[in-house]
Formats: structure tokens, C-alpha cells, sequence
């Protein structure tokens, strides 16, 4: 049970990780688009929050495992199926979900920056870009990381939603293990905790990094 338990976490720990950084990227991105003074780029950003927010992640997942293969056959697209392509879809799906709520969080922390301060490095000179990045972005810290703290957890625990696709995580090896030893509340009462230990390390991380902005 000890080893199916911890090939699950490592999995669970794989798809927070990647998920992770994928959307974070997204979400940046798509907050500065909806800032950007370029109308297309603005509206590209808006209709991306628009779209993976209304969208419930379980129906992305199913959209993307069984959907995908029926728009981009296997037999004449085989490398995009070739390596662990439910762990792909898992991470993929959980980024676009969790990509549009970071953009928010980041969009609401730059617009709450008082605008003057916008308009005075123009007036210096800068460019749009130069003054979100030496200007805006460098105090976004204690305003956005509580938000960022929340969409963390929830990606860990969305990750466990990639399950219902055949990814052997912490959630799927706690069902096998209960299917093979009849120990279902063992298994869940240690996945519970596993979950438990990785948020609680998450909101320590983002606590540390609160205190560090602050004290700057």
C-alpha cells in the first residue's frame, strides 16, 4: 500500500508542479493582455477568462481525453498520443482552468495600483510594457499572493480530478488499493493527509513570501 501511495504522490506532485507553472504563465499573460492598450490583445485576454472560468474542469478533461482524438485522429497524429498522453491532458486542462482564475488575481492586483503612478511613467517616457514591469509589477507581491496562495490549493486539489481519465494518482491508487485490500478508509484517511501536508506546505511558502514583500 506504502509504495502504490507514493507513486501516487509523485504523480499528484508531477501534474501540481507542471500545472502549476503552465498557469501561472497563462494567467500573467492573460492579465496584461487585459490591461494592454491594444484592443485585440485585450479582448484575446478577456475572452480567455471568459471561457476556462464558465468551464467546469471535469468537462475540459473529458472535452480534451475523448474529443481531441476524434478532431486530431491517432493514426495521423500519433506523437501527440505517443508519450503518457492522460497525464498531458490532466495537466493541460487543469493549467487552462487554473491559468483564467491567476489572470484575474493578477489583473484585479495591478488595476488596484493607483493609476497615477501609471500615468506618471509615461509622462517619464516609458513605454506600456516598460511601465508594468519596472513600475506596476514590482509591488504586485503582497497585493496578489493571497489570491495566488488560494489558486495554489486549488490546483492540488484539482489535480485529483485527473483520476476519472486513468491517471494513476494519489486518488486513483487509494480506489485500487481499496479494490484489491478492502482497506478504503486506510487509503483515503493517508491520500486525505498527503493532501493535507502538500497544502499546508503551500500556504506556508506563500505566508514566508508574504513576510518578505512586507518587509521590503
Amino acid at each position: 500500500m506504502v509504495d502504490a501511495l507514493l507513486q501516487g504522490s509523485r504523480q499528484t506532485i508531477l501534474i501540481v508542479l507542471a500545472s502549476g507553472v503552465m498557469a501561472a504563465v497563462l494567467g500573467a499573460s492573460a492579465a496584461v493582455m487585459q490591461v494592454s492598450q491594444n484592443t485585440a490583445a485585450r479582448r484575446l485576454g478577456q475572452g480567455y477568462v471568459a471561457v476556462f472560468r464558465n468551464v467546469p474542469l471535469l468537462v475540459l478533461l473529458f472535452f480534451l481525453y475523448f474529443g481531441l482524438p476524434t478532431i486530431l485522429p491517432r493514426s495521423q497524429f500519433p506523437l501527440i498520443y505517443a508519450h503518457r498522453y492522460e497525464l498531458t491532458v490532466a495537466v493541460v486542462a487543469v493549467s487552462l482552468v487554473s491559468g483564467a482564475f491567476v489572470a484575474e488575481v493578477v489583473r484585479g492586483g495591478i488595476q488596484s495600483i493607483a493609476f497615477g503612478q501609471l500615468e506618471s511613467a509615461l509622462a517619464s517616457g516609458l513605454t506600456h510594457r516598460q511601465a508594468l514591469q519596472h513600475v506596476i509589477f514590482p509591488q504586485l507581491g503582497p497585493t496578489i499572493l493571497p489570491g495566488l496562495c488560494n489558486e495554489a490549493i486549488n490546483i492540488v486539489k484539482n489535480s485529483s480530478y485527473a483520476m476519472t481519465i486513468g491517471v494513476a494518482e494519489l486518488v486513483w491508487q487509494a480506489q485500487q488499493i481499496e479494490a484489491e485490500t478492502f482497506l478504503g478508509f486506510e487509503a483515503m484517511t493517508a491520500v486525505t493527509l498527503a493532501f493535507l501536508v502538500l497544502n499546508g506546505a503551500i500556504f506556508v511558502l506563500f505566508r514566508g513570501l508574504e513576510h518578505v514583500f512586507r518587509a521590503k
